[in-house]
């Protein structure tokens, strides 16, 4: 199998796990129409993420002792059976949790394998285009799924909303089949680094820092159905503005990208972010909803593979796949974090109230790793070039 071939069905793959993922993205209203209370809501959303913080380093460990393929084979098993699992258990909260949190196991190891094998292929020269390609896998779910599953659910049409996970694990399964692993070739048997060398190379800690930041307001997009329906604005204007802004940004922005230092970059793009979730807590057309979320989608246009790519940079092949599971965990954090901030504080502050707390929060964050962990490491490897 030709390698452009094998990049593509590992995209596809990655864009498959991900609407997986965003289909859940307007099931908190359609949950708290149900009767759940909103820290009911907060909990189902976090959960997936809970998990996978606590198997990011299952997802390395997959991967490095049975391959991509297998990995994603598994996974995606998993994935379905979890997604019929919530279908069956949505009057049940217990049950319902927990084929969530396994949702959000096989999930981890699906992302950590197809994000580490493009680490692991691209060479300094094409890591940040080829990452700022392959992560449009995770913004188009935003234009696509999103949409359709808000269409469903307010056309009433809920057992297909239910139902459509399944679809899209199995359509994941039926790709992950037709996956190669890298070591198919050589048929050697790789080396790999360990956790404490890895945390030892200069720059990794404030990487994590970084991603950290940006996922506290990337988790925010878990609550903005919540947001525009306490605005009364349809939360599709928000999220097809973010899709396109990140996909236009990775894609034919993605040589202005490339002319400033990776490693100044990574902070700014989470600032804006932030700055982003400030302004829109004060919105309440679907003109601003848009405008915003185009400043939120450069954000995380240019975030999201900026920390990908530095893992290259700081980091030497054998880390690869313990460095994406560490890094993808630390963006997890804030998925965890901001439902659980904002199911708390919305109740006292208001949805408003919560946007602007979460966007202050990675705003200053943000400001501050720039200037006090950024910009001195990127003199001292000035210096050392």
């Amino acid at each position: 199998m030709k390698a452009s071939k094998q990049v593509l069905l590992v995209f596809l793959a990655y864009y498959g796990i991900n609407c997986l993922s965003n289909v859940y993205f307007v099931f908190g209203p359609f949950y708290s129409a149900s009767g759940a209370s909103p820290r009911a809501v907060g909990l189902f959303l976090s959960i997936f993420y809970m998990a996978m913080i606590i198997c990011r380093p299952l997802g390395s460990w997959t991967m490095e002792r049975l391959g991509i393929k297998k990995a994603l084979t598994v996974s995606s098993l998993i994935s379905a059976a979890a997604a019929v699992g919530i279908v069956f258990s949505v009057s049940d909260p217990v049950i319902l949790l927990f084929f969530r949190a396994v949702s959000g196991i096989s999930a981890s190891v699906f992302i950590v394998a197809t994000v580490a094998y493009q680490s692991m292929i691209l060479d300094a020269t094409s890591r940040g285009i080829g990452f700022a390609l392959f992560t449009t896998g995770s913004m188009l779910p935003m234009a696509t799924i999103v949409p359709l599953s808000e269409f469903l659910l307010k056309r009433g049409h809920t057992d297909y909303y239910l139902w459509l996970p399944v679809i899209v694990a199995l359509i994941c399964l039926a790709i992950s089949l037709r996956v190669r692993d890298i070591s198919a070739e050589t048929r050697e048997k790789p080396i790999w680094g360990t956790y404490r060398d890895m945390l030892c190379c200069r720059g990794v800690k404030t990487l994590y820092l970084t991603a950290f930041l940006m996922s506290l307001a990337d988790g925010a997009t878990l609550c903005a159905a919540a947001l525009a329906e306490d605005r009364g604005v349809p939360v599709s204007w928000f999220m097809i503005s973010v899709a396109a802004a990140a996909v236009v940004i990775r894609t034919i922005g993605f040589r202005i990208m490339d002319r400033v230092p990776r490693v100044l970059l990574a902070a700014p793009a989470a600032g804006l972010m932030g700055l982003s979730l400030l302004c829109l807590s004060f919105s309440s057309s679907w003109i601003s909803f848009m405008l915003f979320g185009v400043v939120y989608g450069f954000g995380i246009g240019a975030g999201f593979p900026t920390d990908l790519s530095i893992i290259g940079d700081l980091l030497s092949t054998e880390y690869h796949p313990k460095a994406t599971g560490s890094l993808l965990l630390a963006i997890d954090l804030g998925w965890v974090i901001t439902p659980l901030i904002f199911g708390f504080i919305s109740p006292v502050l208001g949805a408003s109230g919560a946007f602007r707390l979460i966007g202050m929060l990675v705003l200053v964050g943000s400001s501050a790793a720039q200037y006090l962990c950024w910009m001195p490491l990127w003199k001292s490897l000035k210096e050392q070039a």
